[in-house]
Order: C-alpha cells, then structure tokens, then sequence
C-alpha cells in the first residue's frame, strides 16, 4: 500500500511541475508577442515622422515671394510674385516703349517653377509661359510667347530677386487717349480754326475800261463844243 501511495503521490508531483512549467512557458511567450508588436507600431511612428518630414522639406525648398526682374530675350520684365505653398500669383509689367501691365500664375514644385503671364500689349493679347530652376535669388530656363495676332517666339530667360517684399511694387504707368478725348479736340480746333480772320481775296480788273468812270471828275466847261450845225 506505501508503495502503491508513493508512486500515486509521485505522478501527481510530476503532472504539477509539467503545468507549472507550460504555463510560465505560455506565459513567457505572450509577453514577447506583446513586445514585438509594441515594437513593430513603434517603428510604424518613426517612419511615418521621417516621412512627413521630408515631404515638408521638399515642398519648401524653395521661394520665390518678392519682386523679380525678368530678361525675356531684349525684353525686362518687372514681377510681383506671391507664393502659398506649390501655388504661385501676382502681377507683371513692362515700363519700356508701349508700356503694359499683366497677371501671373504658376505653381512650383521643390526648385522647378512653371508660370504663365498674359497682358494686352499694343491692344494684342499676349500669354508668355515660362518654366526653369530657381536657385537662391535667381532663376533661369526658358519661354515660348504667343499673340492673338497669330506670332510665336520662343528663347531663354533670367531673373533676379531685387526684394523679398511685394509691398513697394506699382503698375506701370499707361497715357489712354479715349475716343470722346479725340473727337473733342477735333472740335475744338475747328472752331479756332473758324474765328480766325480770313484773308482777304485779290479782286480782279476787266481789262475793258469804263468811260463812264473815266469822265468822272472832269469840268464840261473845259471840253471842246461841237458848232452848230
């Protein structure tokens, strides 16, 4: 009987020890699941930050808010340019011979810039498109121009940044003449034109001369008298 009690009471220290052992071996194993996938959300975060912060980097890497002097070909052009992000606007003008004033538009993506300008130049409407790399306070690239009158040219352009501020830009200065202006005038000149004195015209003589106007003056008495017949 001991010994059958023995061997009972030893196999049931032995299925104890077997629990005891898996269970802190479950137990184990839960926990380094728990940490890897603390550690797998972890690295999600950090990868995501890097990401955003070199999609921030990217997009402001370059600026082109101020006012920038632009040679198109002969042509220098004066640009107030604003910047909101990638989009691009502003305003344009030429202060040379038949001065005009224009609008820009763009977008600029990390230092490429592409920009288009329109202005009635000489009563033509003109787009000028242009698109090139910015590099710190200057640009370069190139520009195709076309008209409603049909003309196309096309060449390479610069630009300089003279400030960063947009606030002492002024449109260019145009003279307009308008129709009513124009008539006005007209009038006004004929009518000087018409109290001004005429000259007098040059009267012209018969060749043939008039006895009657010749005798004027003359005393009868001293004219011969016919005798009587």
């Amino acid at each position: 009987m001991k010994i059958r009690y023995l061997g009972v009471t030893s196999v049931l220290l032995l299925a104890l020890m077997v629990s005891v052992c898996f269970g802190q071996a479950q137990d184990a194993s839960t926990a380094n699941t728990s940490q890897l996938a603390n550690d797998t959300a972890n690295a999600s975060n950090v990868a995501v930050v890097d990401n955003s912060t070199h999609t921030s980097d990217r997009i402001s890497s370059a600026s082109v808010q101020g006012i920038w002097k632009i040679s198109l070909g002969e042509k220098d052009i004066i640009a107030a340019i604003s910047q909101s992000g990638e989009s691009i606007f502003g305003q344009a003008k030429f202060e040379g011979d038949n001065p005009w004033n224009g609008a820009v538009a763009g977008s600029l993506s990390g230092n490429a810039i592409s920009v288009s300008l329109a202005a009635v130049e000489a009563e033509t409407l003109a787009s000028t498109h242009i698109s090139g790399t910015v590099e710190g306070d200057s640009m370069n690239g190139s520009f195709i121009r076309s008209d409603s009158s049909g003309k196309a040219t096309r060449g390479e352009f610069t630009a300089m940044l003279i400030s960063p501020d947009t606030s002492g830009y002024t449109p260019a200065v145009i003279h307009v003449v308008s129709t009513s202006s124009a008539e006005t005038s007209q009038k006004i000149v004929e009518q000087n034109n018409a109290t001004l004195p005429q000259p007098a015209l040059p009267v012209s003589k018969s060749k043939f001369k008039d006895v009657t106007e010749l005798a004027r003056g003359i005393d009868p008495n001293i004219l011969p008298r016919m005798a009587d017949l």
